[in-house]
């Protein structure tokens, strides 16, 4: 388009003087839609490339979830299928740790019945056999 074409765009119906009331618009006898065919005729090619890009990003997206879910569900299943291994583990080494407890507890209690014994009491030495063995025979109905 040429400037004067743009400048023509607006000029006075009537004659040269004060500011005039109305004008007579270029564009309604050839139409913005002639004017401007060739820019829409241009971005064309860009709308489409937009629409490829949009369906391609959509589809990718289709396709992570979906990875995304089967992942999950396997991490799932591998989940269940190592839970008793791991809950058998926990429980050995809850059984490992009350069974050190319990060898302390009796060395202890085995410590406190030498040191009865050695007092030399008759009395005191019966209560301390007693007291081995009561322990021992609780400890014995625990195991």
């Amino acid at each position: 388009m040429r400037w004067q074409e743009i400048l023509d765009r607006f000029r006075p119906v009537t004659a040269p003087g004060g500011a005039a009331e109305s004008a007579e618009h270029v564009a309604e006898r050839s139409g913005p839609a002639l004017e401007l065919a060739p820019v829409f005729a241009a971005l064309d090619a860009d709308l489409d490339a937009a629409a490829r890009a949009t369906a391609q990003a959509e589809a990718l997206a289709v396709e992570r979830l979906e990875q995304a879910r089967r992942d999950a569900a396997d991490d799932v299943a591998r989940a269940r299928r190592e839970a008793p291994a791991r809950e058998a583990d926990a429980a050995a080494s809850i059984l490992a740790d009350a069974a050190a407890e319990d060898a302390a507890l009796m060395r202890h209690a085995r410590d406190d019945a030498a040191r009865l014994l050695d007092a030399r009491s008759p009395r005191v030495a019966e209560a301390a056999d007693a007291v081995v063995a009561t322990l021992r025979a609780d400890l014995g109905a625990a195991s």
